[in-house]
Formats: C-alpha cells, sequence, structure tokens
C-alpha cells in the first residue's frame, strides 16, 4: 500500500454547468449531448454528478466521454450516499481542486486507479489436496505444491475408484525428463498432454478405510491424496514392510516384470543384460532374473555402484559388472558370451550406447527399451538387427495404467506382483528420502543420476497403527478454482464465444451441471456439437432463454439452476455493442446496452442472495470501463454499473468478481461484431487469447478484490528476468548445478563442472527464459562462469535501454527510424512461410522452396517468388533453428519441407550462402529415396567460402568480432555503408551506445539485434566449417550472374567435385550477384522455375 499525492498551481475556473445522470433511465443523454454540441470549442467545463445511487455507472461513463472531442472539459462527482436533492456546496472545497474524478465513500474523497497485481506472489491456501507441478516447463525452481482437483471428491460420482491418503510420493525418471523439459508430453501414451499435471506415477498410503496400500496411477502421483482404481495397480502393503519401503516398490517391479515376463518371455537359464543396475527398474529387474535362474550382466556408472550390487547380490561377480558410461560394456558382454550375446537386454540407455546395447543381442534375442528419450526422438535404430531374428520391444507401463481390467497384460502384472511380493522376490529398494517442501532439491538429486534405489518424498509420517484413518495433512498451495460436481453453475450468455469457451472449462475444472442461457438459445452447428460433447461426458446441461434483465426471469433462472442441484456460481458474460460517439448516443441506446450487464447483474445479485451454497458471482467487464475507449460511453457506463455491484456485494461478505478484460482473441465481440483480428487494439489493448484468458481467470477467482483487470497493452514491450535484479544467471546456472560457491569454479567450463544433458537443457531454458540469451547446447557446455558474468552485464545493460526505448516510443511513436525494420525480417519466428506467387491452383501444383541467402530471410527473393507460377514456400534461418552445423541446419529445413510436401519429387532454389543448405538438403532428401531438383542462384561452397576467407582475412579481429558484426548485421538490413557505419560506431565511447545505434538503425530491440548477430554469426562459422556429407545424384543447375565477384573457382563454382552427375550452368548475361534477384534477372530465374524439373 502506498500514498499518491498531486501538487499544482491552484487555477481560478468558471462555474461548471451541471448535470445529473442516474441508472433509472437515461434521458440525461440527450442533455449531455447537447452540451458538448453547444461548447464545442470553448472553455466551459461540464460537471456529471451522480447522487443516491452506489451502482451508479459514472465512472466508466466519464472515462470514455474524456476520450472523445471535447471530453478535457469533463468533470465527475459520484455521491453514493447523498439524497437527490443534496446541493452542491457542501462539496465546494473539492470541486475547486478541479479533479476529473471525485468519489465520496465513507466520507472519504478518493478516485478509482488501477494497481498491477504480482502475478507472482500468487494466493496460497492449506488445504489436503493437492499436487505438485513446475509453473514453468523446464524450470525446477518453479516446482511448487498446488491445489488439486479432489477437493470436490464424492465416492458415489466415482464408482471404482479409491482415494487414497498419499504418506510418500517417489520421484521416477519419467518425472525428470518431464519437469526439465527433455521429453514432451505428447510423447507418453493415453491422453496426458492436455492435462495441467503429469508429474508422479506412484505413491503409499492408506486407503478411505485406513488400509496400508501401494500402487500406481496415471499422472499426478506427486500429491497428498490420488484416486486410484480400486480393481487395478493397487496392491496392499505386508505387514512387515513400512509405507517408505513399500513406496520403492510398485514401479519398478511392475516395470520389470512387464518387460522381463510379458514382454521379453524371460526363462530360467537364459542370459540378460540389465542396464543402471542400481537404479530402481535395475535393482528390481536383477532381483527378477537371479531368482528365475539367469545369468545376468548389468552396467553401473561407479566404483561405488558395483561394490552396492556385490554387496546387495552375491551371485554377481566383477565379470557380470559393466561400465554403463562408455561402451566397452559391449565387448565385455561379447567377450564373456564367445561372442554369442545375451538373449534379453533390457535398456535404459540412450544415443550411441543404445546402438551398443543391440549389438549385445544373440539371436532370437529381445530388446526391451524402457528408455524415453530414443523414443520421444524417434532415433534411428537400423534394420539389420533383425536378420538375426531379434524382436525389439517398446516398454511402457504407462500404456497399461489406463488399459480395462480385462486386459491381459495388465491382469498379469498385477498377478506377478501379487505372486512376486508373497514368495519375498519382491522386496524393497534402498531410498533417499526429501521432506514434501524439499521439491527442487529431491528432483536435482535425481537428475544428477547419484542415487541408488528411489528418491522419495514424505508427504506425512506413518502412524503405528496398521489400520486407522489417515490423518489429515494440509499443505500450503497454491490456489486453484474447482467446481462442485453437485452443485449447478449459471452462465448467463454461454452460448457466445467466450461463454463456450468457459462453460468448457467449468467442465474441465469438476463441473457437472450447467445453465446456459441466451436470448435465441442453440442458433448454430457449432453450438451444439459443445453441448453434446460436454452430455457425452455425462454432464447435465440446460438451455435456457429466461430473460434476467427483469426480477423475475432472474427468480426463474434460480430456480432453474436449483431444480439441477444447488447453485454454485453465476457467471454474466453477456453483451450488447452499440458503439457511437457521444454526440450520436441515445436514451435507446443506452438502456439497450445497460440492460444485459447492469440490470441483468442487479437482478442476479437479488435473486442469488438466498443462495447459500453460492461460491462464485463473476461479472465480465471491459477494459472501456476500466480505461476508457471513445465511442463506447453506453458500454463503459454498463460494465461500471456491475463493478459497483460486485463491490456492494464484497463489503457484504458475498462472493463477488469482476474483470475487466481487454479484447478477447479468437472469440467473443470483438471477433465477431467488430470483424477483428488477433492484432486488433481495443482500447491501447491487444487481444488476451482464449487459453490466456482462462489461465487468468484461474488466478484472478483467487484473489480477495472485487473489481480486478486482465489486459494485453498494446505497445508495451516485457522485461526479462534479469531486468528484476532478484537473481543473477550466475546464481542461476549455480544452482542448476549445484554449485553453492561460484568462485571455486575457477575457468572450468560447465561441461567439466558435471554438467550432464539433463542440467544443459535445464541451463538452455533458463537462459533463453528469464535472461533472453539464446545459446546451442554446444556454446553451453564451452561456458564458464566468468562468461556467465559478462553475459548477465550485457542481459542487464540491454534491457534497461529497452525500458528507456519504450517509454520514447510510448511519448512521440513519430519519431521512430523511417529506415527501421520488422523485428519479424530481423530474426524470423518460423523457419517456413508461404510466399506471394502467381499460383492459381495450390492443391495440385508441386511447390518451390527457397532458400535464404546470408541475411537468414527470404525477403530478398521476393521478386522470384512473384513471378513463379507455382507455390512457393520460403525457408528462414528462426531464431529456434540448430546452428552446431550446416548438416543440423538443413535436417531442419527438410522437416520443414516435409511438412509442407510429404513426398517428392522436390524443387529447392537457393541462393548465395544458402546453395550450401540447399546443396546438404537434397543430399539429406535423396538419402532418404526421394528426388530433387536442385538450382543454386549464384552461389556453391567454394564460392561462399572464399568470400567468408576474404572477410575473415581484412575484416575479423578475433579479439573484438563485433567491430565486424554489428556494423555487417546493420548494412545488411538498411543498406547502410559498411565502411562508413564501421567509423561511425567505432567513435562512439561505449558499448551500450554501439548497441544502441546498431538497434535505432534498424528500428528494433536491442536484445532482437544481438539474436540478429547471434544468428548471422553462427551462419557463417557453419558455412565455413561446411564439409558435403557425400556427393548429389540429382539433376544439379548452376544460375549465375555474368558480373558477379569470384574468388578461385572455376566456370561451374567448382560444383562438379560434390555431383555424381554433370552440372547444368546458365548464365545471366549482364548480371550482377545482387541484380541476379530483380528485374530481368528475376524473371529469368522464375522462367527457368516454371519450366519444371
Amino acid at each position: 500500500e502506498g500514498s499518491l499525492f498531486l501538487y499544482r498551481q491552484a487555477r481560478n475556473s468558471t462555474e461548471p454547468d451541471v448535470i445529473s445522470i442516474s441508472n433509472k433511465n437515461f434521458k440525461w443523454v440527450s442533455q449531455i449531448r447537447r452540451w458538448l454540441k453547444t461548447n464545442e470549442g470553448t472553455n466551459k467545463k461540464l460537471l456529471v454528478v451522480s447522487r443516491g445511487e452506489p451502482d451508479s455507472g459514472i465512472l466508466g461513463f466519464i472515462r470514455c466521454l474524456r476520450l472523445e472531442d471535447n471530453g478535457k472539459s469533463i468533470r465527475s462527482l459520484m455521491l453514493p450516499n447523498a439524497k437527490e436533492d443534496t446541493t452542491l456546496d457542501h462539496f465546494a472545497d473539492q470541486l475547486k481542486k478541479d479533479l476529473v474524478m471525485n468519489v465520496l465513500r465513507s466520507g472519504v474523497w478518493g478516485s478509482l486507479r488501477h494497481l498491477p497485481m504480482d502475478q507472482n506472489a500468487r494466493n496460497k491456501v492449506s488445504t489436503q489436496h493437492a499436487y505438485v507441478n513446475t509453473l514453468v516447463r523446464g524450470d525446477l525452481s518453479s516446482l511448487e505444491w498446488i491445489q488439486g482437483p479432489l477437493t470436490h471428491y464424492r465416492k458415489h460420482l466415482n464408482p471404482g475408484k479409491e482415494l487414497c491418503s498419499v504418506y510418500y510420493a517417489p520421484l521416477n525418471f519419467r518425472d525428470i525428463m518431464l519437469a526439465t523439459g527433455k521429453l514432451p508430453p505428447d510423447a507418453l501414451p493415453g491422453n496426458l498432454t492436455g492435462q495441467e499435471c503429469i508429474l508422479g506415477l506412484e505413491f503409499s498410503g492408506r486407503d478411505s478405510v485406513g488400509r496400508r496400500v501401494m500402487g500406481i496411477v496415471e499422472a499426478c502421483g506427486l500429491a497428498t491424496t490420488v484416486a486410484t482404481d480400486s480393481d487395478g495397480f493397487l496392491w496392499p502393503v505386508p505387514l512387515t514392510w513400512n509405507l517408505e519401503q513399500a513406496a520403492t516398490v510398485p514401479i519398478v517391479y511392475a516395470t520389470a516384470y512387464y518387460a522381463l515376463i510379458v514382454r521379453g518371455n524371460l526363462r530360467s537359464g537364459e542370459t540378460v543384460l540389465i542396464h543402471a543396475g542400481t537404479g530402481g527398474v535395475g535393482l528390481a529387474a536383477i532381483s527378477i532374473a537371479l531368482r528365475l535362474g539367469c545369468h545376468v550382466f548389468t552396467t553401473v556408472g561407479t566404483p561405488q555402484k558395483r561394490a552396492f550390487l556385490k554387496d546387495h547380490f552375491p551371485q554377481l561377480s566383477d565379470s557380470m559388472i559393466c561400465n554403463s558410461r562408455d561402451s566397452s560394456f559391449e565387448q565385455k558382454v561379447l567377450s564373456q558370451t564367445d561372442g554369442r550375446g545375451v538373449d534379453v537386454v533390457l535398456n535404459s540407455l540412450a544415443g550411441e550406447l543404445l546402438q551398443s546395447s543391440i549389438r549385445c543381442l544373440a539371436k532370437h534375442g529381445r530388446f526391451l527399451e524402457i528408455g524415453k528419450a530414443d523414443l520421444s526422438n524417434n532415433t534411428p535404430l537400423g534394420m539389420s538387427i533383425f536378420l538375426r531374428n531379434t524382436t525389439v520391444h517398446g516398454i511402457l507401463l504407462d500404456a497399461l495404467i489406463t488399459a480395462g481390467k480385462d486386459d491381459p497384460e495388465k491382469a498379469a502384472v498385477i498377478q506377478l506382483m501379487k505372486e512376486g511380493i508373497e514368495s519375498g522376490v519382491v522386496h524393497p529398494l534402498p531410498a533417499t528420502v526429501f521432506k514434501h517442501d524439499q521439491l527442487e532439491q529431491s528432483f536435482r538429486f535425481m537428475a544428477t543420476g547419484k542415487h541408488i534405489g528411489k528418491v522419495v518424498l514424505q508427504i506425512r509420517e506413518e502412524e503405528k497403527r496398521t489400520v486407522m484413518e489417515p490423518q489429515k495433512r494440509l499443505i500450503p498451495a497454491i490456489a486453484r478454482s474447482y467446481m462442485d460436481p453437485e452443485k449447478s453453475y449459471v452462465l448467463v450468455g454461454g452460448l457466445g464465444g467466450f461463454g463456450l469457451e468457459l462453460a468448457d472449462w467449468l467442465v474441465d475444472r469438476g463441473a457437472n451441471k450447467l445453465v446456459l442461457t441466451s436470448r435465441t438459445g442453440v442458433s448454430s452447428g457449432y453450438q451444439s456439437l459443445r453441448i453434446q460433447r460436454w452430455r457425452e461426458k455425462s454432464v447435465l446441461v440446460k438451455i435456457s432463454t429466461a430473460d434476467c434483465t427483469n426480477e423475475s426471469g432472474a427468480i426463474e433462472l434460480m430456480k432453474t439452476a436449483a431444480l439441477m442441484g444447488p447453485i454454485g456460481g453465476i457467471f454474466n458474460l453477456a453483451g450488447v455493442l452499440l458503439d457511437a460517439m457521444m454526440e450520436e448516443q441515445s436514451e435507446d441506446s443506452f438502456s439497450k446496452v445497460v440492460a444485459p450487464k447492469g440490470d441483468a447483474t442487479a437482478c442476479l445479485d437479488v435473486a442469488s442472495r438466498v443462495c447459500d451454497t453460492l461460491d462464485h458471482f463473476v461479472v465480465f467487464s471491459s477494459v472501456s470501463c476500466g480505461r476508457g475507449n471513445s465511442g463506447q460511453t453506453n458500454y463503459g457506463f454498463a460494465n461500471s454499473v456491475m463493478e459497483r455491484i460486485c463491490e456492494a456485494r464484497a463489503e457484504s461478505g458475498l462472493p463477488a468478481l469482476a474483470i475487466q478484460w481487454g479484447a478477447i482473441g479468437d472469440v467473443g465481440m470483438v471477433m465477431k461484431d467488430l470483424k477483428g483480428h488477433n492484432d486488433t487494439k481495443v482500447g491501447g489493448t491487444l487481444p488476451q487469447r482464449i487459453s490466456s484468458c482462462l489461465a487468468s481467470l484461474d488466478f484472478l477467482m483467487s484473489t480477495r478484490a472485487p473489481v480486478v483487470s486482465s489486459m494485453v497493452l498494446a505497445d508495451k514491450e516485457t522485461s526479462s528476468a534479469s531486468a528484476s535484479g532478484s537473481v543473477s544467471i550466475v546464481d542461476v546456472v549455480g544452482n542448476i548445478l549445484g554449485i553453492k560457491d561460484v568462485k571455486t569454479a575457477g575457468n572450468s567450463t560447465l561441461l567439466e563442472l558435471g554438467m550432464d544433458s539433463l542440467m544443459g537443457t535445464e541451463i538452455k531454458q533458463s537462459l533463453e527464459i528469464n535472461f533472453d540469451v539464446v545459446m546451442s547446447p554446444q556454446e553451453i557446455r564451452s561456458l564458464t562462469f566468468a562468461k556467465l558474468e559478462e553475459l548477465g552485464c550485457a542481459s542487464q545493460r540491454t534491457e534497461t535501454v529497452k525500458t528507456s526505448d519504450t517509454l520514447q516510443d510510448n511519448v512521440t511513436p513519430e519519431t521512430g527510424s523511417s529506415e527501421g525494420v520488422s523485428e519479424a525480417r530481423i530474426v524470423p519466428s518460423t523457419s517456413i512461410r508461404k510466399m506471394t506467387s502467381k499460383s492459381t491452383d495450390d492443391a495440385s501444383s508441386t511447390p518451390v522452396f527457397l532458400v535464404h541467402p546470408v541475411q537468414g530471410t527470404v525477403e530478398l527473393l521476393e521478386e522470384v517468388a512473384s513471378k513463379v507460377t507455382r507455390p512457393v514456400w520460403g525457408l528462414e534461418c528462426s531464431e529456434g533453428a540448430p546452428l552446431e552445423s550446416a548438416q543440423d541446419l538443413a535436417s531442419h529445413y527438410v522437416q520443414m519441407v516435409r511438412s509442407k510436401q510429404p513426398k517428392g519429387p522436390y524443387t529447392i532454389l537457393a541462393y548465395s550462402l544458402g546453395s550450401i543448405f540447399g546443396l546438404e538438403m537434397a543430399m539429406k532428401l535423396e538419402a532418404e529415396g526421394e528426388k530433387v531438383s536442385l538450382t543454386l542462384l549464384d552461389g556453391s561452397p567454394d564460392f561462399v567460402k572464399g568470400h567468408i576467407g576474404i572477410y575473415y582475412r581484412n575484416q575479423i579481429n578475433p579479439a573484438n568480432l563485433d567491430a565486424f558484426r554489428w556494423p555487417y548485421v546493420t548494412m545488411l538490413f538498411t543498406n547502410k555503408d559498411y565502411n562508413l557505419l564501421s567509423r561511425e560506431l567505432q567513435e562512439l565511447p561505449t558499448e551500450a551506445e554501439r548497441l544502441r545505434k546498431c538497434s535505432e538503425l534498424l528500428g528494433c530491440s536491442e536484445s532482437t539485434f544481438l539474436k540478429a548477430v547471434h544468428l548471422f554469426w553462427r551462419k557463417l562459422e557453419v558455412s565455413k566449417d561446411y564439409k558435403p556429407s557425400g556427393k548429389l545424384k540429382s539433376r544439379l543447375r548452376l544460375v549465375k550472374a555474368s558480373e558477379s565477384f569470384v574468388t578461385n573457382v572455376g566456370a561451374d563454382y567448382d560444383l562438379s567435385q560434390y555431383c555424381e552427375t554433370a552440372v547444368e550452368v546458365i548464365t545471366i548475361p549482364g548480371m550482377t550477384h545482387q541484380t541476379i534477384i530483380t528485374g530481368k534477372g528475376a524473371e529469368r530465374v522464375a522462367q527457368l522455375l516454371n519450366a519444371g524439373p
């Protein structure tokens, strides 16, 4: 909280004219309209007064009116508790201050202002039902407890389910992969992609009657409570185990049994290779295999783990334990088996070690893949392994969890687990236990791979009694909004665009009974489809045409909802737009707009006060009321009425929330009535996408303020986390690596400090999300903390200047550089885009793919594309494109090409530096069995390397790369003279000023300019080092300019060395390297493409 003080010189002003307004009728509209017309161009002022109406819409009305012609002469006075005949003499002192807004509440004068909400300081509640999730995917530091959906769990509504209280919740490697962003949710089986939380697979605890159980769930197992299938993966805990021990069993033994016995058909006397022997699944698999009498080979990563295995399983000798950190296990296994190999491989290794594992397989062997990294990355396997009559199985226990109880494989695993527990084959594993509030520490510990057995979160302590009612465990968790399935929810205007999305969100959050109102009822096929989908989920949906703008209609609506169930929520989304400037507004236009908002909310307020089960009373207001919007005085007035009603309800202790939305993207009135799009500006805001609106709604419904706002402000850049200065880039990386004092790291690289691939992925995402620093994995591996310190300084410096530029743009937007270019032109947002061509039938014509020159965009090739009679797609080097090698970028472009044309033959044209990527693309497509027609436009690998060599010899100073890179990138996009620009930059005293100069010339933010420099430099580096991966078999055509400046290359630009067939060379006379893509040059190139291969 704080205070705002306004000091200004007192001014003598004439007495204002006074017009009183009211919610009861709108006769005053014509009075204000006449006053504005009569006093146009004068210094007269108008005081608009509201008396005796706490729910007056005056505030929203005035905000809109002030933005219209002569609006600056308007003042307002809101007296909610005054009588209609109260004179203004009592308020003379206040009126002398000449303030725009004067509101008298409880004897105190004030006005209404927007204050920012701190979304990081999220509201927390103490709850029995919570789960663990990352707020930012890929950032382990964002792990939090979140209020869970079982808040309104009812046993009779969930037949076949058992509500269990969790005592111990183990982590699995899948959780680490998902939390760090290494594994995408869509790589998992089942319907998990759309779920908010998918962390956690198993637990131990007590069921609803207090029996000790252990089990497996589909997701959301890192929780205080879970609902699991009562006849599924749920087993009683043996009397000799405690719940901590029981937690280590379900997933590892179920996976091992499923893989080895059900899928691998492991038999007594066979040999088996089990990777990661001290991991949970590894220990379980070894136990099962040894009990079967199999010969076991296993791998570990440290001497300590080797010693543990020998101590835990005396049957294992040194010759049976191999190293998992390199491929030496392959030779050891083959040597021990006289070259035969093993019958079964249980694999969790990735990359080249996966291939080594496959080569360990004997004839008729079974390869069981439990790792998910190679599966989700679609890593090539190689077909030759099947010549040995082998089989390869993807082992995904996840797929069995949701299978029906009649599934034979699921039944087999359940029975094997039961028998294993009874026989003693299944026994608890070692565990490292963390407290429930040590989320980040537990995830990071498991990510290091240093643990033996399982890593477990302790949610609550176990009682001594075997059977007893579970103790209640309250955990502070981020508040989430969930609906009670036994209550009904009313949506006024629920059949509109936003209404349908809100209804769907309510269903996802547990609502089972909906009443949707609309003046016309169901009127479109889409509305019918959505209703049908809800009914298929057993949701009761009632459509009402009750007119709740009057009290009888509102009561009728409440009765309709109450027949379905106690009323849990009322949402008013209704609205009518009749926009016009005040001089064209009328009494009728105001009454029609106020009715569905102000009148309806007032009637719903009265009718719902008898509903003692009501949890939510939410109305959708507008930025037009909160910030004002010219032409919407009636709409601003109507929304303001709703807001005042919500404030009154909140003061009475009743649920109330008014949300001032900006423009809504995708659906709603801006898209429909105003014929807008997702870039339409309304009231200084841009449309907020519907997914963002619903996420904001969840946050806002947990706040205590009766009036809140959610909007995307136009022309405003958001600052990166680095600007806050709260956490430095060095601290973030040090925390991920587990280094408390980074001073001890010296000049060691992150790789030398123990960074593994998971840590690398998290560091990469943290740098991009929090500090706007984009680096390749290779660059991250070579980072030192000294370099990180420099990056942090540069990031803060960039952010400071960016903020300054934003402020300047807001004041004088017309003063920006006339030569500025769009940021998407400098750093493309996508790697492929449709280009304008002469194509009249995209469906039946095969496209042409254009590869960018050094700029990384295809803008220079637009004239060529415009003359081509086929569809044209441009390939551009976007921010996320892989740039570790030319081959990587070419592979990425091949994926983009196949996304638009799945099958060949393909036509590719690459210009200048793009010839390197075009040639490599053609070779990769050939290797995949496709036919390619490749045209290189005044470029070849040797041609490009020759020019890059000149730069390196004459212009690039390794000690100061930016002296070359910054002016060169600026030149590429502005056509400034390089030498002149270079001298201008050198004369500037500081790096910050040079950076500002370049970004101003380009008309972009400094962070965008630095990204462009990074992309440019990486393109040069990978091009300089490029070595083709083979020879091209397809036809290659070189189109070159007669006046092009070439260096030490032959007539075919030395392309013949990369081709198995002769290179077709076409020379366009009178053309230079620059003019060959314009005018007659562009026409000739297009003719060649139009003629086909």
